[in-house]
């Protein structure tokens, strides 16, 4: 006697199954076994020989589960049961080498067909009950035991139709076979559906076929013409028809129309094969329309995820595009993101910053105003900005502003912060230039004013003062008072003049000129102060531009430079010199550099330099209007007027100008 088949059972259902199979199949033919304690499965399986293996799905939600027993037991079919509501997740393991499964409640046909497909085991006669009949001729429980493990082995859900209408068309011998499909509304339509024919194209006859399919899908029965109910008549061309409603768990899925000329085509073995097989049809269409639904969803969400990472990967790109700051913070002040830019600003790469905390970063220590005003547009919601003071000691925080916006969820809740912190330096830099602008002008109208006032009883006092000499006797006391006068009056007429030259309303005449003359002539004024001083002087002239300049105010401009570039020095270094420098700097620009060797100048100082009567001397030394005078022509020129320093090194003044004529531009 050949040894019986061995079935391994571990489930909670083990019992029920067990009942189900021992029912229905010899127990010489089948050993049926249930263990209690999944631990124990793997030691089992490498000791004894199973054909089949029930097992619940949540077994193998463990990744490596299924792979450990395909190793111990590979020759070994599996069998899930699942609840309905884990059919998607069924359907999944078919992908992973599971051979099927079942949905509890199990139905015994089901089980048994299933049991006979994966064993290829054929007892059903044993049991008077269940399929009685004999087969014919062509062994139509065999052609349906083959199909069903066919579509049982397919997710595509034509090739189940083709197999379905095929193995029926086999079977019955029918003219025609059909099969309707329902919609999202559980409703047959007319217009999917797949059709295997020998008859002639109909349209009355398609109408009625459809309407009589309805009818069996409404009834959730068969309906078997002109046997059965009084119902819609046959199209003349057909003898005979039968329509299989294809349930799933009294899920109507689908509806099987078969016809055939021969009035009597279709007996009772035919009803209940074809029965059965429809419910093995029911669990394929549903499992490949799953598995349509999964592949649409595999392709929407990798297309999906293939778009976020284009936006991730285009929003990183304009993140490391930005120069300044960019920070993206938690809850928690942890990092999110940032920019490339400004994580190596700070030392590090982006990745060694992203997921610490914002307080790892040593400058937020001297900045607890900021970490307030994050925390409170985390809390509000609230746009908010925060800038660093001017005499801020932290060199990253000087002449920074933060500026904080809030980054809402679907419900308006705030869930991150986006920090920007900017550079604001020339900002500042323009602003108080603009400030020094507006001052200098109020300060040359005030300047101008002043010294038309004083021109008009000026010049008469000088008047009178030359009669009085005129008429006087130059030995006389009277004489000498009137010429005391007069020069009183022509130093204050100096004073006016000059301050002529601070105010707007001076005249400048432009033509075209030297540069290089305008530096000499300048030079000749101051050359003997120089020498007096044993300043070396250093002359680079790299370049003889000819410029738009009003020749008299630019003199003007170097003798002040250089008069202070002497001050500078004298007094204080060992080895005083003063290089003069003359460069081109583009096609329509050039550069004049004057630097000393003295004492240099503050920060302080620099914010200061171009302000009237600002100035570094010692009291009586100087107004304050040399460098304040310089600006403002070189302003009138369109030219810059920049200076750096290093205390106690060098000092230098630059003086960019145009070739072009200044009123062109």
């Amino acid at each position: 006697m050949d040894k019986p088949t061995a079935i391994l059972i571990v489930s909670a259902l083990g019992q029920e199954l067990q009942e189900l199979i021992s029912a229905t199949v010899s127990q010489s033919e089948l050993l049926v076994e249930l263990l209690a304690d999944k631990a124990q499965l793997f030691s089992l399986l490498a000791q004894r020989s199973y054909q089949l293996l029930f097992i619940d799905l949540i077994d193998l939600r463990e990744p490596s589960f299924l792979v450990n027993v395909k190793a111990v037991s590979p020759q070994t079919s599996i069998i899930l049961l699942a609840a309905e509501s884990e059919r998607r997740q069924a359907v999944k393991q078919l992908r992973q080498g599971v051979d099927d499964y079942l949905l509890i409640p199990v139905e015994p046909e089901e089980l048994l067909l299933k049991i006979h497909r994966l064993l290829k085991y054929q007892p059903f006669d044993q049991n008077p009950g269940f399929l009685v009949e004999a087969a014919p001729k062509n062994d139509g429980l065999s052609v349906l035991g083959e199909a069903t493990q066919q579509i049982i082995q397919t997710l595509q859900l034509d090739t189940v139709l083709e197999i379905v209408l095929a193995k029926a068309r086999q079977i019955t011998g029918a003219d025609l076979v059909k099969i309707y499909l329902t919609d999202q509304t559980d409703h047959l339509n007319q217009y999917d559906s797949l059709t295997k024919t020998l008859l002639a194209n109909d349209l009355d006859q398609d109408e009625r076929i459809f309407a009589l399919a309805q009818q069996a899908a409404f009834a959730r029965q068969i309906i078997s013409k002109p046997e059965g109910l009084e119902i819609e008549p046959l199209p003349q061309s057909i003898g005979s028809a039968l329509f299989i409603p294809i349930l799933s768990r009294e899920k109507l899925i689908a509806v099987l129309a078969l016809a055939s000329q021969e009035p009597t085509a279709f007996s009772t073995s035919h009803v209940r094969w074809l029965s059965v097989f429809c419910g093995q049809a029911a669990i394929a269409i549903e499992n490949a329309r799953l598995f349509q639904d999964l592949s649409a969803a595999y392709i929407d969400l990798a297309q999906s995820r293939e778009k976020i990472l284009h936006s991730r990967n285009t929003l990183q790109v304009v993140f490391d595009a930005v120069t300044d700051g960019l920070y993206i913070l938690d809850q928690d002040l942890t990092i999110h993101v940032l920019n490339r830019v400004e994580a190596e600003r700070q030392g590090y790469k982006p990745e060694e910053l992203i997921g610490k905390s914002y307080l790892f970063l040593n400058w937020t220590q001297s900045a607890p105003d900021l970490l307030n005003q994050i925390e409170a547009s985390l809390k509000t919601g609230h746009e908010t900005t925060w800038i660093s003071t001017e005499n801020e000691s932290d060199p990253y925080l000087k002449d920074r502003e933060f500026r904080i916006y809030p980054i809402r969820d679907r419900i308006a809740q705030t869930k991150q912060v986006v920090v920007f912190a900017q550079d604001v330096s020339e900002r500042r830099r323009w602003q108080a230039s603009l400030f020094r602008s507006a001052n200098l002008a109020a300060v040359g109208q005030l300047a101008g004013s002043v010294a038309h006032q004083i021109n008009n009883p000026l010049t008469v006092t000088m008047t009178n003062s030359q009669l009085l000499m005129l008429d006087t006797d130059p030995e006389s006391e009277l004489h000498e008072l009137a010429a005391g006068i007069l020069k009183a009056g022509e130093r204050i007429q100096n004073i006016v003049t000059n301050l002529l030259e601070f105010s707007n309303q001076e005249h400048y005449f432009f033509a075209q000129a030297d540069l290089i003359e305008t530096i000499e002539g300048a030079l000749a004024l101051v050359i003997r102060s120089l020498n007096k001083a044993h300043i070396k002087l250093i002359k680079d002239y790299q370049d003889h531009p000819i410029i738009w300049a009003s020749v008299s105010h630019l003199k003007l401009v170097w003798v002040n430079l250089l008069l202070n570039a002497r001050d500078a020095v004298v007094n204080y270094a060992t080895d005083p010199k003063i290089i003069i420098s003359v460069q081109t700097v583009s096609d329509r620009e050039v550069k004049v550099a004057i630097t000393d060797n003295g004492v240099g100048l503050t920060e302080k100082a620099l914010d200061q330099l171009f302000r009237p009567f600002f100035t570094t001397k010692p009291v009586g030394k100087g107004l304050g209007l040399g460098l304040y005078s310089a600006h403002m022509i070189i302003e009138r020129h369109r030219g810059i007027i920049k200076v750096s320093s290093q205390p106690g090194i060098a000092t230098t003044f630059e003086v960019i100008l145009s070739l072009d004529n200044p009123h062109d531009l």
